[in-house]
């Protein structure tokens, strides 16, 4: 059997702040997490990009049905957690709409194959 190596992407943002600079994860990832911090309220949501310019929130693969598609979001009772986030872009964002308990907050995205 074989593993895939493991990476981690780190950015940190001050408090007030409500969107991280762009993670370039150099690839696309077949699994991405989310490293969720300890959380008081609000939501996360994830952007992406694929050319590191336009970022859009992420919505939730349904399977291609009719039925209207969801923003993906992680909230606030989903604290201090690893979160499987969708995969398969190269760039990524976290918008965070309140909520981190600490005056800097760091969000961590761990990658493999």
């Amino acid at each position: 059997m074989s593993h895939g190596l493991v990476s981690v992407f780190t950015k940190d943002v001050a408090s007030g702040v409500t969107l991280t600079s762009s993670f370039d994860l150099g690839r696309g990832f077949r699994r991405v997490y989310l490293e969720v911090p300890t959380m008081a309220s609000g939501s996360l949501y994830v952007q992406a990009s694929s050319d590191d310019s336009t970022f859009r929130r992420v919505m939730i693969d349904n399977g291609n049905t009719s039925t209207v598609q969801q923003t993906f979001v992680v909230d606030s009772s989903v604290t201090a957690r690893m979160v499987p986030i969708p995969a398969g872009f190269r760039y990524y964002k976290i918008e965070n709409t309140s909520g981190a308990t600490d005056t800097t907050t760091t969000f961590n995205i761990i990658c493999s194959d």
